[in-house]
């Protein structure tokens, strides 16, 4: 397949992290070259990621170790271990890079930590078996997919209070919030569906159908596009946010998983676990345009490629 390249600032391109979970490590991607720069060994079967806003580091959840891994893009080493709870596994930076939260699979929780000291600030209780989280724009909202509650919690930082909890699919895994703050999209795997719900009163406004089994979202084209990863038929839904419906469905690798925009706003990554690799799609020609080769089991849950 013939690799088409998009135009791009003479700013260095970001790196896209992705855990390969069953080798244990992470492969950090040049989005520029569009090739593997490099392969860190990272124990305790690596799941979640987050990258901080400014592409620095990347700190990964680690069930088997009970919490997260921090990992400095540039020297491409582990620089700390986060200790954290029994089931790490959702994960997510603050856009203003200032904390870190980690969702508790087991404990029905979520930690909040600061992204300076590492300390734990606090633990919030939540629905059951949390898996995605996202953090509104303004640093001020976290929300919680309860995967088996089937429910999304808001939750204030600012007071660490649930505000409020809203009924959606069946097992929300996957999250994502338009660069507003005004509309959260949950992906839930059983219903095959995306709930859209309203951010400020958590109400639902569009139940939008996909295929098998999907995980998560990313948006692009300036949030108009919406980008669904489907498990069982290899492939990644794209609906139109205005219209609020599937108007296309693009073949990728098998078992599609984790998915994350580059901030060209048009190239898309997608993990896909049983093929090990990653899938870039054009946004506006809805094509693969290239394929990467990871590391054994990339799954990449979360934001893998900075923000800005």
């Amino acid at each position: 397949m013939a690799a088409v390249f998009f135009t791009t600032p003479l700013a260095a391109a970001p790196y896209a992290c992705i855990s390969n979970q069953l080798s244990d490590s992470v492969s950090i991607v040049d989005t520029g070259s569009r090739r593997v720069a490099g392969t860190v060994p990272v124990p305790g079967k690596p799941a979640g990621v987050a990258v901080s806003p400014d592409g620095k580091h990347c700190y990964i959840s680690t069930p088997e170790r009970h919490g997260f891994a921090v990992l400095d893009i540039q020297k491409r080493r582990i620089t700390n271990t986060v200790k954290v709870s029994d089931g790490a596994l959702g994960i997510a930076v603050s856009p203003d890079g200032k904390r870190i939260v980690v969702a508790d699979w087991y404990n029905n929780t979520v930690a909040v930590v600061d992204a300076a000291t590492f300390d734990i600030v606090k633990t919030i209780a939540v629905g059951q078996s949390p898996s995605g989280l996202v953090i509104s724009p303004d640093n001020r909202w976290l929300y919680v997919a309860n995967r088996l509650s089937d429910s999304i919690s808001k939750i204030d930082l600012r007071d660490f209070s649930v505000k409020k909890t809203a009924p959606v699919g069946a097992h929300p895994f996957g999250l994502t919030i338009d660069a507003r703050g005004e509309r959260l999209y949950a992906v839930n795997v059983q219903s095959d569906d995306v709930t859209v719900l309203d951010a400020a009163r958590m109400r639902t406004i569009a139940t939008v159908k996909v295929n098998m089994l999907p995980y998560a979202a990313a948006l692009a084209l300036n949030d108009s596009r919406l980008f669904v990863t489907n498990q069982d038929d290899g492939s990644v839904s794209v609906i139109d946010t205005v219209l609020l419906k599937e108007i296309a469905l693009i073949p990728v690798g098998e078992k599609p998983e984790g998915i994350s925009t580059h901030p060209d706003d048009r190239q898309v990554y997608v993990a896909n676990w049983f093929d090990s690799n990653v899938s870039v799609l054009d946004a506006k020609t809805l094509r693969v345009v290239d394929t990467i080769q990871t590391g054994e089991g990339s799954r990449a849950f979360g934001q893998f490629i900075a923000t800005h």
